[in-house]
C-alpha cells in the first residue's frame, strides 16, 4: 500500500511539473498558447469569437431600427469605454494573461492527469472487474443517443457543481472570484479560480472516462458524422450561439420558447445579478432542464437593467491578481477556524 501511494504521488508530481522537466518542455508549453485561437475545444477559438461578434452586430442593427440604443457606432455599442476601461475589466485582462500562461504550464497537465487517471481506474473496474466489453461499432442512431446522453449527464454534473459552489461556504470562497467581477465583459468569463476548475474537472472525470471507454473501439466513419473540426457537433453549435455574450452587457435572449430549453446569454447575465430576484438562479450551462426541475430557473423575458458583483460590496476584496489567487485560501482558513470554534 505504501508503495502504491508513493507511486501515485510521484505520478502527480511528474504531471504537475511536466512543463518544467526541461527547457524544451517549458518552451513547448509556451508555444502552445497561441493555438487556443485554432483549437476548437477552447472557447477562444476564432469561430466562437467571430460568431459572438456577428451576433453583437445583428443585435446592434436591431436596436438601431427599434430605437433601443443611443450608441453612435457599433464600437460604442459593443465595446463601451466605461466598461472596458473599468478597473474590474482591467483586472480581468491581467488575471486572464497570468492564468493563460499558468494554464499551459501547470493546470492543463493537472487536468489531463486527472482525466487519464480516472479513465484508467474505470477501465480496471468496468472492464476487468465487471467484465463489460466496449462495443466494436455502433449505429449512427446509437452514437447520437449516447452522445446526447453523455452531454445531458455532463450538464447535470455542471449544474450540481455550480450549486455546490454557491451553497458550500468553503467552495463559495473560491467561486466568489468569478462573481466578484463588477462589470460583465467577455474577459470576466476567465476570472475563475484554479481550485474551482479543478473541482469541476474532478466531478466531470467519470463522464469523460465513460465516454472514452464507450467510444474507444468506435473509430473512423462511425463517429465522423457527430464530429466537426475534431469536436462534438453539439459543442461546436453551442459555441456559435453567443458564447462570449454570456459575460457581456449585450442582452441576448433566445426567445420565450427556446429560453425554456437552452441557456441563453441573458440567462447567465441574470445569474450574475445581485438583485434578490436573480440570486441563486440559472445554474445550468447548456440546458435549462435542471434549473426547471429543481426550481432555480429564472426565464428572461424583457431586457433588465442589472447590477452585477457580490452583495455587501464584497467585490472590493478582490482588487489585484494576487488577491484573486490567494484571498480565497485566507477566507477558507477563517471559515474553518470559525467552524472549529463553533463546534468547541
Amino acid at each position: 500500500m505504501i508503495e502504491r501511494i508513493s507511486w501515485f504521488f510521484e505520478r502527480v508530481w511528474e504531471t504537475v511539473f511536466a512543463s518544467f522537466h526541461s527547457w524544451s518542455s517549458f518552451q513547448e508549453a509556451l508555444e502552445r498558447i497561441p493555438l487556443v485561437f485554432v483549437n476548437f475545444t477552447n472557447g477562444l477559438a476564432w469561430p466562437y469569437l467571430l460568431s459572438s461578434l456577428v451576433l453583437a452586430w445583428l443585435l446592434y442593427f436591431v436596436a438601431l431600427r427599434q430605437g433601443g440604443t443611443t450608441a453612435k457606432s457599433f464600437r460604442e455599442f459593443a465595446f463601451p469605454a466605461h466598461l472596458y476601461r473599468h478597473p474590474s475589466t482591467l483586472l480581468d485582462f491581467r488575471f486572464m494573461a497570468v492564468d493563460t500562461v499558468l494554464n499551459f504550464l501547470m493546470w492543463i497537465p493537472v487536468f489531463s492527469g486527472v482525466g487519464l487517471l480516472t479513465a484508467k481506474i474505470l477501465s480496471v473496474v468496468v472492464i476487468q472487474r465487471m467484465g463489460w466489453e466496449p462495443p466494436g461499432s455502433l449505429t449512427p442512431a446509437a452514437i447520437a443517443v449516447a452522445t446526447m446522453g453523455l452531454l445531458l449527464l455532463s450538464d447535470l454534473i455542471n449544474y450540481w457543481a455550480h450549486v455546490w459552489l454557491h451553497k458550500n461556504p468553503v467552495l463559495w470562497s473560491f467561486h466568489q472570484v468569478h462573481h466578484s467581477a463588477e462589470v460583465l465583459t467577455p474577459a470576466a468569463a476567465f476570472r475563475v479560480h484554479p481550485v474551482e476548475n479543478l473541482i469541476t474537472v474532478v466531478l466531470q472525470a467519470p463522464v469523460a472516462g465513460l465516454s472514452a471507454l464507450l467510444f474507444q473501439n468506435v473509430l473512423g466513419r462511425d463517429r465522423q458524422f457527430m464530429m466537426i473540426f475534431g469536436v462534438s457537433i453539439f459543442g461546436f453549435i453551442y459555441g456559435l450561439l453567443g458564447t462570449h455574450l454570456r459575460h457581456s452587457h449585450i442582452w441576448m435572449s433566445y426567445g420565450p420558447w427556446l429560453n425554456r430549453f437552452v441557456m441563453s446569454p441573458a440567462h447567465h447575465q441574470l445569474h450574475h445579478s445581485i438583485d434578490p430576484r436573480h440570486w441563486n438562479k440559472n445554474f445550468g450551462v447548456r440546458f435549462t432542464l435542471w434549473d426547471a426541475l429543481f426550481g432555480t430557473l429564472y426565464v428572461p423575458r424583457e431586457p433588465e437593467t442589472l447590477q452585477v458583483g457580490l452583495p455587501d460590496a464584497a467585490s472590493r476584496d478582490f482588487t489585484t491578481v494576487r488577491k484573486l489567487y490567494f484571498l480565497p485560501f485566507e477566507k477558507v482558513g477563517r471559515e474553518l477556524l470559525s467552524l472549529g470554534q463553533r463546534r468547541r
